[in-house]
Formats: C-alpha cells, sequence, structure tokens
C-alpha cells in the first residue's frame, strides 16, 4: 500500500565529493539511496528500481542532466526531477522546467536546509501521484464492474420485462376467455340470444377503433358487450318457454329487468364498477325514453349509446336467421330513421360511414349442411347450436371455428357424443373475407 510506500532517491553526479554530501543530507530521510556518475548508468537504474525523485547535476561528461532527465521522462515519468545547475546553464535549465522535464532546480552551491524541504516536498508529491493513480485504476476497475453489473442488470430487468408481459398476455387472453365464456351463459339460458353477444362485440370493438379511446374505456366497452345480456339469465323459466311474440305486457316488463340484473351479476367484481353502468343504461334510448333510468344523451354512458346501437342493428338483422344483404340495409336505415330519437346521432353517423354490417356473416340458412366432426374445417360457421347427447352446451351458432376449437369439438365428442351432425355454412371456410372478421372474436 501507498501508506508503507519506501522511497527510493537517484542521486546522478560525476564528482564524488557531491555524491558524498547529498547522501548525507538524506541519511535523516527514511528512504533508499542510489548514485549514479553519468546518465548512461543513471537510466539503466531507472529500467529496474522505481525512483521517487532524480537529482541530477547539469554539466557532466557525456550526457548532460537536461537531456538525462529528459530521457527519464519516457522511463519513470512519474519521478520527480531536481536539476543542480552553475549560472551558466540558466538557459537550459529553464527550457527544461518549460518542457516538464524538471519540476526544481538549484544553483550551486545550494543551501542544504532548503534543499532538504523541497526533496521532501518531492517525495509528499511523488507519494501522492502514485496514490492518485492506484485510485484512478481503482475506480476504472470498478466502474467497469458497475459497468458490466449494469449490464447484466439490464439485461435481467429486460428478461423480466418480457416474462411480465407473456404473463400480461396470458393473463389478458384468460380474462377475455373467460368473459366470453360468461357471455355464453345468458344464450345457453336464453336461446332467443344466440351467438348475439359475440356479434355485438365485435360491432362495438369497430366502433371503438374508430373512436381512438383510451385502453381503459375501450375495453370496458367491449367487455360490456359480451356480457350486456347476462341478466336475461334471471328471466323466469315460464317465459323461456314462450315465443317472444307471445310476450305479455308483464313479460317484457320482467324482460326489462335484464339491465339491471346485468349489472348486478358483476358488481362485486373488482375493476368491473363501470362495465356495470355500461349494462344498465344499454337500453336508454338518446331521447330519454329508454329504461330502466330514462336518462337521455350524453347522460348515458359512451359504451351503453355504442351497444345500443349494435345490439338494435344486429336483432333486426339476424330476426329470421342469417340476413341478406338487403336485410343488412333495412337494419342500417332502421338505425338512420331513429336517429335522434333512440340512438345517438354522431354514432349512428359513424356506423354508416364506416360500413361496419360488413363484418357480419351474409348467409342463408339453405347454404348449412350437416357434417361429422373429422369433416370440420378452419373458418366453418356453425349453423346452429352444438350440444351433446347427455345435454351439454358447447357452441352457440354464428361461432367460426378455429383449430384449437374443433380440437375441442373432437376431444368431447370421443366421451360425450355430439346430439346428431354439426350444422355448418357450405362455403363459410372460402368466403372468409365476405364473412368479414367479427367471428374470428371467438378464437382470439
Amino acid at each position: 500500500m501507498s501508506e508503507n510506500l519506501k522511497h527510493t532517491v537517484l542521486v546522478v553526479d560525476d564528482e564524488k565529493g557531491i555524491l558524498k554530501s547529498l547522501q548525507r543530507l538524506l541519511k535523516n530521510l527514511d528512504v533508499n539511496v542510489l548514485t549514479a556518475q553519468n546518465g548512461e548508468e543513471a537510466l539503466e537504474f531507472l529500467k529496474t528500481q522505481q525512483v521517487s525523485l532524480i537529482i541530477s547535476d547539469q554539466r557532466m561528461p557525456g550526457m548532460t542532466g537536461v537531456e538525462l532527465l529528459h530521457h527519464s521522462r519516457s522511463i519513470s515519468p512519474d519521478s520527480v526531477r531536481i536539476l543542480l545547475t552553475g549560472y551558466a546553464d540558466t538557459n537550459s535549465t529553464i527550457e527544461a522546467i518549460n518542457t516538464g522535464a524538471v519540476k526544481y532546480y538549484f544553483n550551486k552551491p545550494w543551501d542544504d536546509e532548503f534543499l532538504l524541504s523541497r526533496i521532501k516536498e518531492s517525495l509528499d508529491l511523488y507519494k501522492m501521484t502514485v496514490e492518485n493513480k492506484k485510485l484512478d485504476k481503482l475506480l476504472s476497475h470498478q466502474n467497469k464492474k458497475l459497468k458490466d453489473l449494469n449490464k447484466t442488470l439490464e439485461q435481467r430487468v429486460a428478461e423480466q420485462t418480457k416474462e411480465i408481459k407473456e404473463k400480461h398476455k396470458e393473463l389478458n387472453k384468460s380474462f377475455m376467455e373467460t368473459i366470453k365464456s360468461f357471455s355464453i351463459i345468458a344464450e345457453m339460458r336464453y336461446k332467443d340470444v344466440g351467438s348475439h353477444s359475440l356479434r355485438v362485440a365485435a360491432l362495438a370493438d369497430k366502433v371503438c377503433k374508430s373512436l381512438s379511446l383510451e385502453h381503459k374505456e375501450y375495453q370496458d366497452i367491449v367487455v360490456a358487450s359480451y356480457i350486456h345480456d347476462v341478466g336475461k339469465v334471471g328471466v323466469p323459466d315460464k317465459i323461456l318457454a314462450k315465443k317472444p311474440r307471445d310476450y305479455s305486457k308483464a313479460d317484457r316488463d320482467e324482460i326489462k329487468k335484464h339491465p339491471i340484473l346485468g349489472q348486478s351479476c358483476v358488481s362485486n367484481i373488482n375493476g368491473f364498477e363501470e362495465i356495470g353502468i355500461i349494462i344498465r343504461h344499454h337500453h336508454e334510448n338518446f331521447n330519454g325514453s329508454g329504461y330502466p333510468d330514462n336518462i337521455r344523451e350524453k347522460r348515458i354512458p359512451l359504451g351503453s349509446r355504442i351497444i345500443r346501437i349494435a345490439n338494435e342493428f344486429d336483432k333486426l338483422s339476424f330476426e329470421h336467421g342469417y340476413p341478406s344483404m338487403n336485410k343488412l340495409n333495412e337494419s342500417a336505415a332502421h338505425l338512420v330513421k331513429f336517429s335522434g330519437s333512440h340512438f345517438d346521432p354522431d354514432l349512428v353517423k359513424k356506423f354508416i360511414e364506416h360500413d361496419l354490417a360488413k363484418c357480419l356473416p351474409q348467409q342463408d340458412l339453405s347454404d348449412a349442411i350437416v357434417v361429422k366432426t373429422f369433416e370440420l374445417r378452419t373458418g366453418m360457421i356453425l349453423a346452429e347450436d352444438i350440444s351433446t347427447v347427455s345435454g351439454m352446451f358447447l357452441m352457440p351458432r354464428g361461432a367460426k371455428l378455429s383449430n384449437g376449437i374443433i380440437k375441442r369439438i373432437i376431444k368431447i365428442d370421443n366421451s360425450d357424443p355430439i346430439d346428431g351432425g354439426i350444422s355448418v355454412y357450405r362455403n363459410a371456410a372460402s368466403e372468409e373475407k365476405t364473412n368479414g372478421q367479427l367471428q374470428n372474436i371467438i378464437s382470439r
């Protein structure tokens, strides 16, 4: 360590008397003293010894003191250098000082006390220089370690971030699958719903994307679209046994409770507060004539206004099965007719401008065929609900089949056979562009 540094002083002079005089001066200092009688000998010492201070006479045969001290800089750059000169050597001494080869110079004869003080100062300077270099080296080493640590940390953070994103992606996928399954509950209980919720969600999704909403609001609206009819699970069996055309006023009043029941279904789920409010108001009319709270215009949540349009459009379009283009046009005309009274006119305009009806499949029931499970192909659309012999409901009509869904259907069919064949649309697998992207929503 630098605290235990034993200094070495190299004294160079061609006169033995001068060398002995300087040795006596250095005797009281705790230093090693080396002596050389010429520059060449001194340079050889420097190649093998760690020298703190070089004291050299200027006038020596061969190499002068200034030349020696200049050469010494390349061998021992940290050594402090003192030059002993005569008055005639002033110019060369000044040049040596200006070039950094000499720290101090003394004219002969010198003052011992003054020279000794400069020697001590030079040794302290050398010690400080050595310590600073060690600190710089240590700092450089620590900086490298810190840099390597930061790099490793960045890699770990990147890996953990990627892992978190993957987990978030999986959780989000699981969440959406749960929501889709939740929406099917109403379809299983209330057969008139069919795959209505899936189509409404697809329409609402497209409207939301045209509005550039914040992610949270967008997600709440889409989730509410999937489960907007979940309150219908509370509809009494005696009403379910009837056709909608046979409903009494009391029956219709009972069914009108489903938005409130729907809100109650999700009210205890953390983070579903806004979703519940959207569900509650999805049957409100823009002019205040809707239910359950008769609120109007912008007091109706945006998501509720969007679902109101998508819900009405889908019900009108699919009331007699898969719609023709004429039927879709009639449903769009209905939205325009009641724009400003039942529906938000700005949103109706968006709906019409973006021709969102194109995302709905256009088929006729006469195009349906019955196939076996092994004949199912990716892209086919179910023409009827799928149930097993035991009565387990598998998939709603209108669902587009993905590879994963087909595998699940085949697996279940092996243990609990499907009741009859599976009804699908004849050309659905080859008409994906015509049918739009809505049915993809079930296989995401």
